[in-house]
């Protein structure tokens, strides 16, 4: 209760301040302009964990069947990464260059062209340069950019944080007003298990809306552990850990509510240890170290981190630690509903 006394007016405070800027922006005091190539903006209306990582390369995906493989392209901030302005991403980067976030999509996505930059329209304008054969640019990350009048935008609401239950920042996870959902053209209810109800869902994060959205769900689908560093049969020269027993593994993660892939690790293992980590942190040598002691004294026999993760782990420090990561892939719970929205979307655009 003290707690919410001192917050609440730095709450109402944030609230007036967001309210202000959307309205000098909807009045066209401050201006907003379309990029030099069309574009895709995914967002959320909270501080992270919504699953724009993962939709976002499901959408290139369907972007790819829908218009040719050469023609879809990604723009993020680079949240994290320590350069500034306008960068192509590539595989061999090191996540302080461009980001974790676009090293993942560069790493899962090689004929997409990546690229980072703070200011959307500028990186846009970059994009076109060097690739004049892309048509579309999916922009991560970029709802609150109101510099950038997207062509289509999409707005991700996670379905295990219902928005109508949350505040503004800094008393709750709210970075933006819940009323901007109705600005979006389409809503994407996230990490919904595929048994329960859509309508439901939507009703718990107050879906009032003064026009008929388009409503899709997706859930968040885990893969098969990889090898870390990539393409190495046993990694460090550690064996494979074993299907059959449940090992003891210490689980590693610097993403917003890692306890969720920490659970689903104890489905398959003994979690001895956990480090949870805050998002995007850089892992340092003295982590490395710690790892090592923790390891040999609680005779673990591997670390399981996320994939997003092991793009900021460097495997130059991690010799005789042997590492697993588990990637996500988004899902959509009707692919053919969501895929017909999109062409009509773009059908429309292309007139």
């Amino acid at each position: 209760m003290f707690r919410r006394l001192i917050l609440l007016p730095l709450s109402f405070a944030y609230g007036v301040a967001i309210r202000l800027r959307h309205m000098l922006f909807d009045s066209g005091v401050l201006r907003s302009r379309p990029g030099a190539l069309r574009t895709i903006v995914l967002g959320n209306l909270t501080v992270g964990g919504t699953g724009k990582t993962p939709t976002t390369e499901r959408i290139v995906r369907d972007m790819q069947n829908l218009i040719g493989l050469k023609k879809v392209g990604i723009l993020s901030r680079g949240y994290g990464r320590k350069t500034k302005g306008f960068r192509w991403v590539s595989e061999s980067m090191d996540s302080a260059d461009c980001g974790d976030e676009p090293l993942l999509l560069s790493k899962n996505l090689p004929d997409v062209p990546v690229a980072v930059c703070e200011k959307r329209l500028v990186g846009l304008r970059n994009m076109k340069a060097k690739h004049p054969e892309l048509e579309w640019v999916v922009c991560d990350d970029a709802f609150q950019h109101r510099r950038l009048r997207p062509t289509l935008s999409i707005l991700l609401l996670d379905a295990t944080q219902p928005v109508a239950e949350d505040d503004l920042l800094p008393l709750g996870r709210l970075r933006d007003l819940p009323e901007r959902m109705n600005c979006a053209d389409a809503l994407v209810i996230t990490r919904l298990n595929e048994s329960e109800n859509l309508q439901h869902a939507a009703e718990a994060h107050g879906v009032y809306q003064r026009k008929t959205l388009p409503l899709f769900a997706s859930h968040m689908q885990p893969q098969p552990l990889l090898d870390w560093p990539a393409g190495t049969e046993a990694p460090n020269g550690n064996a494979a850990l074993s299907p059959d027993r449940r090992e003891r593994i210490m689980a590693v993660a610097g993403i917003a509510r890692p306890e969720r892939f920490m659970d689903r690790l104890t489905e398959r293992f003994q979690v001895v240890r956990r480090e949870c980590f805050p998002d995007h942190r850089a892992f340092t040598e003295k982590d490395y170290k710690r790892w090592r002691r923790i390891m040999e004294g609680d005779r673990i026999r591997a670390i399981i981190t996320t994939e997003k993760d092991a793009m900021r782990i460097k495997p130059e420090l991690t010799e005789g630690i042997n590492i697993r990561c588990e990637a996500i892939k988004a899902e959509w719970h009707d692919s053919e509903a969501f895929a017909l929205w999109l062409r009509e979307a773009i059908a429309r655009c292309d007139n």
